[in-house]
Formats: C-alpha cells, sequence, structure tokens
C-alpha cells in the first residue's frame, strides 16, 4: 500500500471519521445495488473517449454500444475513419475484437489497451463491477462507503480496486485500480451523472494514470432502454455483419 495512503487511512481511523460499514446491508449487496441504479440492465448507448498525454496532445473515438445484462457487450466503432466498422466484443468470460481493416477475428486480454486509450478493455466492457468483483473489506464515512474489491473466482481483473460510493445516492464518486503490487495503476472519477427518472441519461467519467500523466474522459450518452438486443450481437461469427 502506497505510504501516502497509508497514513490517510491511518489518520482516519484515528479521529473516527473512518468505521467499518454498519446496518444490515453488506458490501457486496451494496456494490450491486449501486451497479443496478447506475447502468441500465439491456440497453444501447453511445461513448466517446477522449485521450490526452502528457505533452497535452489529444485523440478521439466514439464507439456504438448493446449491452444485455452484465456479461454481454458489445461496441462497434464508428470514428476515428480508419478503424471505423471494428466491432469488440464482451460474452462472459471472453472478450472478441474483429478487425475490419484486416477482417480478422481474434481473442482479446481483459488488460489489453482498448483503442490507444489509457484505458483497457475490462475498463469499458465490464460495466458492473459486482459481475467480475467480490468485496473484500468495507467501511465508511460520513458521507459515503469505502470498498475493497478482488475478482472472482474465474474472473479476470485488477488486483484490487477501491470504490468510494456516495451515501445518499449510492452512485460512484470515485475508484482507484491497484495492481498486484500494490502500485496504483490509475484513478477515476464520476464528474457527471444525469438521470431521467430512474433513467441513466449521461454519465462523465474521467480516468487518470499518474505514472505516465495521461488522461482519459469517457462519457455515456444516447442511452436508451431496450426490452432486448438480438442474440446474433454477441455471438463472434456475426461481428464481421455488424461492423457493416
Amino acid at each position: 500500500m502506497p505510504k501516502r495512503l497509508a497514513l490517510l487511512l491511518a489518520l482516519m481511523f484515528f479521529v473516527g471519521g473512518f468505521a467499518p460499514l454498519r446496518g444490515a446491508i453488506d458490501g457486496n449487496q451494496l456494490l450491486k445495488l449501486s451497479d443496478e441504479k447506475l447502468i441500465p440492465t439491456i440497453c444501447s448507448y453511445s461513448l466517446t473517449m477522449e485521450t490526452t498525454d502528457e505533452k497535452g496532445k489529444s485523440k478521439n473515438y466514439v464507439v456504438k454500444g448493446y449491452k444485455e445484462g452484465p456479461g454481454k457487450n458489445v461496441l462497434i466503432v464508428e470514428e476515428p475513419r480508419r478503424m471505423a466498422g471494428t466491432v469488440h466484443l464482451r460474452k462472459e468470460a471472453v472478450i472478441w475484437t474483429y478487425y475490419t481493416t484486416n477482417q480478422k477475428l481474434m481473442k482479446i486480454a481483459y488488460q489489453s489497451v482498448f483503442m490507444g486509450s489509457l484505458l483497457n478493455y475490462g475498463d469499458v466492457m465490464a460495466m458492473e463491477l459486482s459481475y467480475d468483483y467480490e468485496v473484500a473489506a468495507t467501511a465508511e464515512t460520513e458521507t459515503g462507503y469505502l470498498l475493497t474489491l478482488k475478482p472472482k473466482a474465474g474472473h479476470e481483473g485488477y488486483a484490487e480496486i477501491r470504490v468510494e460510493i456516495d451515501k445518499e445516492t449510492l452512485l460512484p464518486k470515485k475508484r482507484e485500480y491497484y495492481a498486484l503490487s500494490g502500485l496504483l495503476l490509475k484513478e477515476s472519477t464520476f464528474k457527471k451523472i444525469e438521470f431521467s427518472g430512474q433513467h441513466l441519461t449521461y454519465m462523465e467519467q474521467e480516468f487518470y494514470e499518474p505514472l505516465k500523466e495521461k488522461k482519459t474522459v469517457v462519457i455515456y450518452s444516447q442511452i436508451q432502454l431496450l426490452e432486448d438486443v438480438p442474440d446474433k450481437y454477441f455471438n463472434e461469427n456475426y461481428l464481421k455483419y455488424l461492423g457493416g
């Protein structure tokens, strides 16, 4: 654990502002409730990413997404034009990519870099953390719940994720992503979350990688609730047709 974070946690315990989670709800239930409140179970959406490197140079990406439950998610690249038609599919524990540039279908590792951003495939395609992670430790402050997550058996992921959830809304506020060595790989903050009734309509999440001083802003918009998504959308052999 980084010295700065360890000192901060020790101080919070000392002043009484940080305590084990109280009440009937446990950490895994809390994480699942937060996921369900934030992410529609079945929907289509637009995802845009802007990555800025340490020199201030930016790259932009736009994809169209369809998801059904926590284990099925497909993304069709719209921009940049040279990559348009490339399709990324997460189906349970496997991630596939069909490359329109060479008409090849390949399995992709969870930790592979996603389209030149500082995100990996897991960051983008594993939208509900409660599907891939279980809560190893819980605590709370006056305004939030603090959860420490570890990957479930048989699921890929970060060695550890630390999540802060707002007490009043149950929406996520901040996440930190750690390597097995304890190194902080990246962190993300939720800058803006908007609803129409109970329906998420807009979400802006900023990722920051301290080692490389890179930043990626991810925006979810044009979110439409669906009754279902055609099964063929989640068939790796259909991806070449889905990308047009």
